[in-house]
Formats: C-alpha cells, structure tokens, sequence
C-alpha cells in the first residue's frame, strides 16, 4: 500500500509540474521576460521543492558512498595490545542490570573471560531481589580471580533508570578509563583492546561502537539485523568519519576525568537519552572515534512487533531532542519517499520518466544495503539473498508506519515497567512506575 501511496502522489506532481512548465511559457510569451503572474508561484515552489529534493538525495548518497568505502577499509582492522605501548591503562567496566534475559549468562561471561591485564567488573542493580544478582554471584566463583563489585539499590532523585542504576559504581571506579557495556552486549578481548588503544590518544575523549547484532534465528532478528546493518549503519559509520557526533549508548569506554569536567554521569540521569547528551558534551572537549569491531547485541530471537516497539521509543526520543531534523529530513532518508521526490525532482528538470528512475533507485539501494550489511557482518549472513529481500521491504515500508506512530503521543515513552513524559529538548519525567 505504501509503494501505491507513493506512485500515486508522484504521478499527480508530475502532471501538476507539467501543466506549470505550459503556463509558465506563455504567460512570459505574452507579458515579457520580468513580468510576474501570480500564476507563476506554483511554478516556483515547484522548484525549490524540486531542488531540495535532489539536495537530499545527493547528501543521502554520498553518505551511502562513504559508508561503503569505511565498512571496507575500517571496520573489523582494530588497533591491539601493541599500540598501547609498555603501559596498559586498567578499565572499570559498568554492567548496568535488570532481570535475566535468554542470553545474558553468555554476554556476562564473555567479560569475565577477559585476558585484559587490569579491569574491574562493577554490577547495578535496582534492588536486591533481581534475579540477576544471583547469576553474577554463580559466575564470580567460576571466575574468582576477577575483581568484581555489586552495587544495588542505585542513586536517588536520578529519572532515567539505567543511569540510576550506574550511579554509585560510576562513583566508585578505581581507574581512568570507564567502559559502559549494556546488558545485551558481548565482551572480547578483541573489543576491548582496540577502544582502549584508540582512547590513550590525548585528543580522544570516548570511543564507541557501531550498534550491530549477533546472528539470531526468526524473522524478526533479520530485519533487526539489516536495519542495524543498513539503514542506521549508512548515516552512523559516514558521520563518524566526517568527525560527526553519532554515538549510541549501548557500548562506549571515556575518560572519567573527561565526564567529570563535563558534570558527571549522574547529571545527565534527567534524560532518558543519557548516551545523545552526555556524547555532545564530551565531543566539545575531544574526538569521538568509532571503535573497528560492531557492537554485538545478544539477545536470542526478536519478535517484529519488538523490534517495531523499539524503533518507535527511538524516533520519540529523536523527534523531542532533534525536532526539526527529525520531523522534517528523516523520514525523507528512507528508500521509497526519498526515491519518490528525487523521481518527480528529475522529471521537473529533467523530463525523466519517474518510473524509470524509481526502479533503478530501488535496485540499486537494494544493492548497496546488502554490500552494506555484508561488510559490516564481516563474514557468511545467516539469511539468505531471498530472506534479506523480504525482511528488506518490511524493514522499508514499516519505516514509515513507526514514524506515524511516534508522532502520535510523541512525548510519552514506555521503557520496561516505566512510562516517561520526555519534553521538547529532552528533559524527562517519570509518570508511572510499575514496579512500585
């Protein structure tokens, strides 16, 4: 229906555009060069709309291009042990937790098998009863030489729970270099060392990673691998290299002495999008660097509706931080309303048939964004070409239906067993709490 919709609005620009171009003509034949007719408006309207159109497109593919060429010539090259020189810096890495999730044993372990010289494990929890305590508590005599801390109950009067939870650990750490690394996250010695590396250069105030996923059955994990993969990765990996603050919170390593110039960590716990905040603020003292190795997100199988439910806190969050960017350019990025207006913007100018343009733009998007996942999965997708064509096209045409959604009642979000009222600008307060 979505594809129809477009066709339908384009072939109605067209013929508009052509009518405009005849009474355009022989209004200047009859009333001379600088005359004006107010007829003459739509035509003008017609062009500027016609030229910020092609503007966008250009912007969107040579973010795509450049997109490409880094996934290629940096992703998956980390920098190791040998850039550090003869001293190793130690890392705190917080776990902040709540509940126990299909594979969150895994994830935990992986940083527990961590053959990095000088680290401490500093767990969160809301409160003593989460269940997730125990499975620490299993893990650490398991690995009992790994220095490892709980802290439970968390800081009060802190509205986003994550960085209530992290509070009294962040204020706790005994080393320089902070790594927070959610609780679907996995660890490697491979992750860890490359950030660290890349964040001993004086100029660097945090590395972080590309948001990605671990390879997960169901057709709902597809299209959350190729969203990550392709349409979040081709704006995320192009800013980064351009020296753009584009950080996700999910896994990031700073310097604490940074953050504390800066407010501290508790002080930004009056956002719920802690990591957008706390990232602009660090990004004018320093570099931001995206870490070589994506972020895996491990979390066994996605549901769609989950992973439609997450886009829409997302673009929420997005529309009252970044209102006019958000409202206005993004949901012009996505493949089919971006192919539509650049198709009626060249039939304008151009008299190119729109039809022919929108399938060739479709192909080649279709193109692009598998190379794109492919590079950035760094080996064998689990889905075959088949499976990313249909989770591609849901992926596509479900942009447009969260978009919609979020716009409705934008300012409230449900996160867990919280609903929040977040305000124009970011400011958030709790409206109700479940678990109380």
């Amino acid at each position: 229906m979505a594809v129809v919709h477009y066709s339908v609005v384009l072939l109605v620009l067209c013929l508009t555009t052509s009518t405009s171009h005849n009474t355009r003509d022989t209004d200047r034949s009859q009333f001379g060069m600088w005359s004006w007719d107010p007829e003459d408006t739509l035509y003008y309207v017609q062009f500027i709309l016609a030229s910020v159109a092609l503007m966008i497109y250009t912007g969107v593919m040579f973010f795509t291009i450049v997109s490409l060429v880094a996934s290629k010539l940096y992703l998956h090259k980390p920098s190791g042990m040998l850039e550090m020189g003869d001293v190793v810096p130690g890392v705190s890495i917080i776990k902040p937790l709540m509940g126990v999730d299909p594979l969150l044993e895994y994830n935990l372990e992986s940083h527990f098998k961590l053959a990095y010289p000088k680290f401490e494990l500093l767990f969160c929890f809301h409160d003593d009863q989460d269940a997730a305590i125990s499975l620490v508590n299993k893990l650490h005599e398991r690995y009992h030489h790994v220095d490892v801390k709980l802290f439970i109950g968390g800081a009060k009067d802190i509205v986003n729970p994550m960085v209530q939870n992290m509070a009294p650990a962040y204020n706790a750490v005994q080393y320089e270099f902070v790594w927070i690394s959610s609780s679907r996250i996995e660890a490697s010695d491979v992750i860890l060392n490359d950030m660290t590396s890349k964040l001993q250069k004086p100029n660097v105030a945090l590395v972080h990673q590309i948001p990605f996923t671990t390879d997960s059955p169901g057709f709902g994990s597809t299209v959350e691998k190729i969203y990550f993969g392709s349409a979040m990765a081709r704006f995320y990996i192009a800013f980064n290299m351009l020296g753009l603050c584009c950080v996700t919170g999910m896994s990031y390593i700073f310097k604490k002495t940074s953050l504390d110039q800066v407010n501290g960590l508790a002080w930004y716990g009056r956002y719920l999008a802690e990591d957008f905040f706390l990232t602009n603020a660090l990004h004018e003292r320093g570099k931001l660097v995206m870490s070589a190795i994506p972020a895996k997100q491990n979390v066994g199988q996605t549901t769609l509706c989950g992973f439609i439910d997450r886009m829409v806190r997302w673009v929420r969050l997005r529309l009252n931080m970044m209102t006019i960017v958000t409202l206005f350019l993004e949901p012009l990025c996505d493949c089919f309303p971006l192919g539509a207006i650049t198709a009626w913007s060249l039939h304008h100018f151009f008299d190119i048939h729109p039809l022919y343009f929108l399938l060739a733009h479709v192909f080649s998007w279709i193109i692009m964004d598998y190379v794109l996942v492919s590079n950035v999965q760094n080996g064998p997708l689990l889905f075959s070409k088949f499976e990313f064509l249909r989770g591609w096209f849901i992926r596509e045409l479900s942009a447009t239906y969260v978009f919609i959604i979020a716009v409705v009642n934008l300012h409230y979000i449900h996160w867990g067993h919280r609903k929040f009222r977040v305000k124009f600008g970011g400011l958030t307060e709790l409206v109700h709490n479940e678990i109380l």
